[in-house]
């Protein structure tokens, strides 16, 4: 059966153009003249690929990639733009599309490109169910595993956002792992673990005598890493002399060990992880601006378990079955109502604290774990802040308002994640924002 392909284009020229080409290599193809319209194809139809012009009237491609990614995150999306550098492409693939394609466009660079991304294997079933030990089926994890698998391979510096315990060295592994230095190695430095007087010499190495205690030489993290992966955690933690020589490095590609002045050549990409407010640490002047914006040329923001409980259950057995495994034991898994608490649980610890919780519970836990074999602190329900209570007879409107208030401040303010989390558009979220009168300063 041939694939069927959506090309969306308010040019009707262009738009019939590309339908032609694609009608000669036998695919099925439908098209529509702007956004609004094509949101309700995709509503009513299976696509396998979406094509879409950059520039649009009324509602552009950019707009749009956040349309399609809300509705289906796994919907393959070729850009067509008049743009060709690496920042409008990052910037395409960052808001949701699999590939983009300069304009004028090459009919032989569009027709492998498009060949390419439907020969790739569809999910079956519910897709991204498992990336290595990322585990969830929730839209933020479809996202996610849609995110590494767009940025993967584009040799790119990329930045993760995520509070503690959320699995940023995780997501920088499958990052790594999808890519094409899956062969080289992957190396994570946790440089908040370090001191700060030998991050430079962790990061960058020494020679004999170069310090006291330098009683060898030492490589570098950047010269293991050659080829392969460089995993930066906590990098809000750097001085102000460790922040500059990596600059330096990401400037060259070149290192400089502790106490030599011989440049050793290093081909390493990196991704950098923090749980800081960035864009606060630069203000303050504890993070150089330069590097950040290095750094950040793709980013990702992981999100909390509270805002996935759906996939808790998953977790549970996860988690059962590799402790079991580890372990020795023979735990059949977990009771309804235990399940129901820990789903109602707030998760301040995120995935490593429901982790450990269900560690805890399977060393006490006869056959299966229960409500008794919880902490004391989860049996007590949702943690403070993260409910509302309403009495009863009151009116839905403001109900709906004070919990978009609620979300938005759970979501720090972020109207995308708060769209998320509320299961709207983020454009629906704008409208309620107009309609209830709600003002910034309520929720930031």
């Amino acid at each position: 059966m041939s694939e069927r392909i959506l090309v969306i284009d308010d040019d009707k020229n262009h738009r019939e153009g590309m339908v032609l080409l694609l009608q000669a290599q036998h695919y099925l193809v439908d098209e529509a003249n702007g956004a609004e319209a094509a949101m309700r194809l995709i509503r009513r139809q299976n696509y396998d690929l979406v094509i879409t012009d950059y520039k649009m009237q009324e509602i552009d491609g950019m707009e749009l990639l956040k349309m399609i990614n809300d509705y289906d995150p796994l919907l393959k999306v070729i850009m067509v733009t008049g743009f060709s550098s690496i920042e409008h492409a990052v910037e395409a693939v960052h808001l949701g599309a699999t590939d983009y394609i300069p304009k004028p466009v090459d009919p032989v660079r569009l027709k492998e490109v498009i060949a390419r991304l439907l020969s790739r294997p569809a999910p079956q079933g519910t897709p991204s169910m498992h990336f290595d030990q990322i585990i969830g089926q929730s839209r933020p994890m479809r996202q996610l595993i849609k995110k590494i698998n767009d940025i993967a391979d584009i040799d790119v510096p990329v930045l993760i956002y995520g509070a503690s315990g959320t699995g940023k060295e995780l997501v920088a592994q499958a990052i790594h792992k999808a890519s094409q230095r899956r062969e080289k190695p992957f190396v994570p430095v946790n440089t908040g673990a370090i001191p700060r007087e030998l991050i430079a010499s962790e990061l960058f190495g020494h020679e004999k005598g170069a310090f006291t205690g330098a009683v060898e030489r030492k490589k570098g993290r950047f010269e293991e890493a050659d080829g392969g992966t460089l995993f930066l955690d906590e990098i809000s933690s750097m001085s102000e002399e460790v922040q500059v020589a990596l600059l330096r490095v990401l400037e060259t590609q070149t290192v400089q060990r502790i106490g030599s002045a011989q440049e050793i050549k290093v081909d390493v990409r990196i991704v950098a992880a923090t749980n800081e407010d960035m864009g606060k640490l630069i203000s303050e002047k504890r993070f150089r601006d330069d590097l950040y914006y290095r750094l950040n040329v793709y980013s990702i923001d992981l999100p909390p378990l509270n805002e996935r409980v759906s996939d808790i259950p998953m977790l549970v057995d996860y988690f059962i079955y590799k402790f079991n495994k580890q372990y020795k034991r023979n735990i059949a898994g977990i009771d309804d109502e235990a399940l129901e608490i820990l789903q109602a649980y707030g998760w301040p610890g995120n995935v490593r604290e429901l982790r450990n919780i269900v560690l805890r519970a399977m060393i006490s836990a006869k056959t299966r774990i229960g409500k008794r074999d919880l902490p004391e602190v989860v049996r007590k329900g949702i943690s403070a802040g993260h409910e509302i209570r309403f009495p009863a007879g009151t009116p839905l409107p403001e109900i709906e308002r004070e919990s978009i208030i609620k979300t938005l401040k759970m979501a720090k303010g972020n109207k995308l994640k708060a769209a998320e989390m509320l299961s709207i558009s983020r454009r629906s979220l704008y409208n309620k924002l107009e309609e209830y009168d709600i003002r910034e300063d309520e929720y930031s």
